[in-house]
């Protein structure tokens, strides 16, 4: 049982590579996923525990972390680690070594810019970006971080809670990638596991795909770490990170943020970014503008007053500064869709639309006031404008027709008796043969 158990554990540290080699010398089918080879492998060793498979696992596992041991010299194995398959909390029962307390030393200070968030304003720096540095040779590395809230601070905090729960002011921790040359979106690394002050901290879980033969996977977002924080004392916070090293650097940075709902960024777009009609209209006269190179003339172009968001009618019109068409899409709509999966691209030409870059278009706020039941509008080459109304279809009846019959009243009986009635009828009798 104890070689079963050290088995299985080396097959959780396998590579694909190594999991299609186990699996091909054993016979089994190697072709899956990562997630599908694990569970081939570990039900070979509960069903089919032979030595020859027992040392091939070894050998994999020797091969996998360090180098093959010689006649003379035999080299120690580290041992597996003890974590099942996309599961991040179970990693902190896999710790390899004594913590690392980084008190801001130059040598693991990181220079790496992260991309703002619209969501969340910056109001202090409580840990500079420090790199993630591995201390041993195993998969399975920690760090501990210890920071210190100042009075003021706790009471931005505290002040920041609001009577339904939400908590506005919160301390924030950011993963990326250690590289300087561009801006780094968030991204975790393999295997993250967090705490602060011995409490292990949730955060986004695994979303298992709809599609065939794609991996779960984890939105990298940052992650709130402020119900785990000591508000009562003056004492240090600790923040222990646990990550698996697969050859990739990694930086972790403390922000003190204000959470941002989507009214007030989009009271922001409409008083700061608001811009005059003229910008437009210089607009369509270069687009409408005759090329001396160019046999077709342009007369007008059409836009749509409709959101290809919401498929409904704009009502605070805005666009990208970098984007090249006219078409607006609804402020309001995109925000509140990039609340809940920030990508920031443009509905209408899919180019990237980050919200530092959104104005609102005044040209377009004054037509949708002028003219409430257009649809669509068309501007002519001098800048001006004309609403298109949607066209009424007919109601289609596909009913037959049939002629009206009007049936004059008696006043003795409800169905008078055609033989005594004053007009002229001819009756015809279908059942007399001819």
């Amino acid at each position: 049982m104890a070689e079963q158990s050290a088995a299985k554990n080396m097959i959780l540290g396998f590579r694909v590579s190594e999991l299609q080699v186990l699996l091909g010398f054993a016979g089994r089918n190697k072709s899956g996923l990562k997630h599908e080879l694990v569970s081939r492998a570990l039900q070979l060793v509960r069903t089919n525990c032979s030595s020859e498979i027992l040392k091939k696992i070894q050998d994999l596992h020797a091969h996998r972390y360090s180098t093959r041991p010689t006649n003379t010299q035999c080299q120690q194995l580290p041992p597996a680690p003890t974590f099942p398959l996309h599961s991040s909390e179970a990693a902190l029962n896999a710790r390899t070594s004594a913590p690392i307390c980084h008190t801001g030393k130059t040598d693991t200070k990181s220079n790496v810019r992260l991309t703002k968030l619209p969501f969340y304003e910056i109001l202090d720096d409580l840990m500079k970006p420090t790199e993630l540095v591995p201390t041993t040779s195993e998969r399975i590395q920690e760090n501990q971080f210890s920071f210190t809230l100042t009075d003021k601070q706790r009471e931005q905090i505290i002040s920041g809670c609001s009577k339904n729960g939400v908590q506005s002011i919160q301390v924030q921790l950011r993963i990326c990638h250690s590289n300087t040359t561009i801006i780094q979106e968030d991204q975790y690394p393999p295997y993250l596991s967090v705490k602060v002050n011995s409490r292990v901290c949730p955060f986004t879980s695994y979303f298992s795909s709809n599609k065939p033969g794609v991996e779960p996977k984890r939105p990298c977002r940052p992650i709130d770490i402020t119900p785990l924080l000591n508000l009562t004392s003056r004492g240090a916070n600790y923040l222990n990170i646990f990550w698996g090293h697969f050859a990739k650097r990694y930086s972790v940075v403390l922000y003190l943020v204000k959470q941002h709902i989507v009214a007030e960024l989009l009271h922001k777009l409409q008083v700061n970014e608001t811009r005059a009609p003229e910008i437009s209209k210089e607009l369509i006269r270069r687009k409408l503008r005759l090329e001396p190179d160019n046999d077709i003339t342009t007369t007008g172009l059409r836009v749509s007053l409709m959101c290809s968001l919401g498929k409904i009618r704009l009502s605070v019109p805005c666009r990208s500064i970098t984007c090249r068409h006219l078409q607006c899409f609804d402020a309001e709509l995109y925000i509140q869709m990039n609340e809940k999966k920030p990508t920031w691209m443009c509905p209408v030409c899919d180019n990237p639309a980050p919200y530092e870059l959104l104005f609102v278009d005044q040209l377009f706020l004054d037509i949708l006031k002028e003219c409430e039941d257009a649809t669509e509008v068309q501007f002519k080459d001098d800048g001006s404008w004309t609403s298109i109304k949607p066209e009424k279809q007919p109601q289609k009846n596909s009913g037959p027709k049939y002629s009206v019959v009007e049936l004059e009243d008696t006043g003795n009986n409800q169905f008078s008796n055609p033989a005594n009635s004053k007009s002229d009828m001819d009756v015809i009798d279908l059942t007399i043969d001819c």
